[in-house]
């Protein structure tokens, strides 16, 4: 049986693939809490090589040697490119990568540059102020202009719980600033890499297309397609699976 393991963007929990698993009756899912995240909010990492590691004893606790997809969405999808194209780890049986709205890196120094200053700021925000008042700010990012102000304010009820320095902390140790630039080797990879995006996701779907990625638009969806279109998402990744089962 395949297993599909789940890796949620900044600010998630593991809960948050909950709908597309339930879609998926027939694959062993596995949701993971990232370090300063959920069940693992203790977890501490410094960079993206610790996180890539603690993503190893992870998904090698779990599965052993089993064939696995690694699915992930936003910070979970870089998070999922830097463990399997650039970490020293041991990535066991891993079939395919399904990256959902996830960045492929910064490509100038002046890009970067000005990202650690925006991430850097934030951070502070997430230290010291209230969250909802940082996440009142977060959400009205041009990647969830999107978003109704319903929808924006259920997010932030959501999301508060979760909120504080250690997301701050999280931020500054897997910043887009530091993440190397990963379009060439997605592109050129022998593992199978395919990106999903929401139709609305203007920013992402442009990414994709520039790239010439594998890409799987989520219709009636925007940034957190997987939230916001659940069981087409699950629909598209059991296409993948039978595409890998029968190549």
């Amino acid at each position: 049986m395949m297993n599909l393991i789940f890796l949620h963007g900044l600010l998630g929990t593991k809960s948050d693939w909950q709908k597309v698993i339930e879609n998926l009756p027939h694959f062993r899912c596995l949701s993971l809490d990232l370090p300063f995240h959920g069940e693992n909010k203790a977890v501490a990492v410094e960079d993206f090589e610790q996180t890539a590691q603690f993503l190893e004893s992870q998904i090698q606790s779990l599965i052993k040697d089993e064939p696995y997809i690694l699915i992930g969405y936003s910070l979970g999808g870089r998070i999922a490119q830097y463990y399997v194209l650039q970490a020293q780890v041991q990535r066991g049986n891993l079939q395919a990568v399904i990256l959902e709205g996830a960045n492929l890196g910064l490509q100038s120094k002046q890009e970067k540059q000005s990202r650690l200053i925006n991430d850097k700021m934030w951070a502070e925000r997430f230290f010291h102020e209230n969250p909802e008042t940082v996440l009142d700010d977060w959400y009205q990012q041009p990647v969830f202009s999107h978003l109704n102000e319903q929808q924006r304010k259920s997010l932030i009820e959501k999301r508060k719980v979760n909120c504080g320095a250690n997301i701050g902390k999280m931020l500054l140790a897997t910043s887009l600033a530091k993440q190397p630039d990963f379009r060439e080797k997605v592109r050129s990879s022998l593992l199978p890499f395919f990106y999903f995006c929401g139709e609305r996701d203007q920013k992402f779907r442009q990414m994709a297309e520039d790239n010439q990625l594998d890409l799987t638009l989520i219709p009636h969806a925007g940034h957190n397609a997987h939230l916001e279109n659940s069981t087409y998402f699950a629909k598209k990744i059991e296409d993948i699976i039978l595409k890998i089962a029968n190549p």
